[in-house]
């Protein structure tokens, strides 16, 4: 009896010694995408794309015939799934809260004027021993100046610290993106402008490019990163790698070249949620 793809794969795994654990920590991929392939449930891998691109790497891992299984998996008429950017929300920006702000210097004055007081009292004894008023007139001043000032100061350095800390957010660049993509294997290819509108939606060949040109920010999705290179404005630009999962990358550009990433899709599927 043939063996299918998934049990040449099992046998070939026993024999390294792998486990699917193990393979997928090799790979850089979830555990699901190996169980998947050794079951011979390509659909819940995604699109043919994939199924291709991870097939091909786990061969490649434990040694098994690779040409052959990717002409069986050619061979097979399996329906696989075909990703839609569109379904992808984009992350939340950030909010600042200008209460959490106010309470936070509020409590920063706070304590200023207890620390300044606690270091007086000590000091401000011998004095009292001389004259009570004199005392009185000699703690109370510099406390209360002093604490205004510490205080002023504490509330200029934090209210500084949050406008920096504002500064640096790089916002997004409005404008049209050029985005050129050169591929050196098979990669399915997914470029969308602002407004939704497929530019680019099919799979690029190896040794070919795709290229794009909209309002962005440009949404995209490739479906083997770390076959391609991306130019932005006729500029190189690097695909982070916290921005790739099981091969896959979610990004938007911007017109300024700044990259940002999408909420991750479902890691068992490869799909966006």
């Amino acid at each position: 009896m043939t063996e299918s793809i998934g049990q040449i794969l099992t046998r070939y795994r026993n024999a390294t010694g792998h486990t699917t654990i193990t393979a997928a920590t090799r790979l850089h991929c979830d555990e699901s995408i190996i169980v998947a392939l050794e079951a011979d449930q390509f659909a819940k891998i995604g699109a043919r794309v994939f199924v291709q691109g991870h097939l091909r790497r786990y061969a490649d891992l434990i040694g098994a015939p690779t040409a052959e299984l990717m002409t069986d998996l050619a061979s097979q008429d399996v329906t696989l799934v075909v990703p839609d950017l569109t379904q992808i929300a984009r992350a939340p920006a950030s909010v600042v809260d200008s209460k959490a702000w106010a309470r936070r210097l509020s409590l920063a004055a706070a304590a200023v004027v207890i620390g300044v007081v606690a270091w007086w009292i000590p000091r401000g004894a011998g004095v009292l021993n001389q004259s009570a008023q004199q005392a009185s007139a000699t703690v109370t001043e510099p406390v209360v100046a002093q604490s205004v000032v510490m205080a002023d100061q504490s509330m200029t350095l934090t209210s500084t610290v949050a406008t920096e800390n504002v500064s640096r957010a790089v916002p997004v660049k409005q404008g049209r993106v050029m985005l050129k993509i050169d591929v050196r294997a098979d990669c399915w290819v997914e470029i969308y402008d602002a407004s939704g509108k497929k530019l680019y939606f099919d799979i690029a060949p190896g040794g070919g490019q795709a290229r794009a040109t909209g309002q962005g920010p440009l949404r995209v999705l490739l479906g083997k990163a770390d076959v391609v290179s991306l130019e932005v404005g006729g500029r190189p630009v690097a695909i982070p790698a916290g921005f790739i999962r099981n091969s896959i990358a979610y990004f938007t550009v911007d017109a300024t070249a700044n990259l940002r990433p999408f909420v991750k899709p479902d890691a068992t599927t490869g799909t966006p949620p």
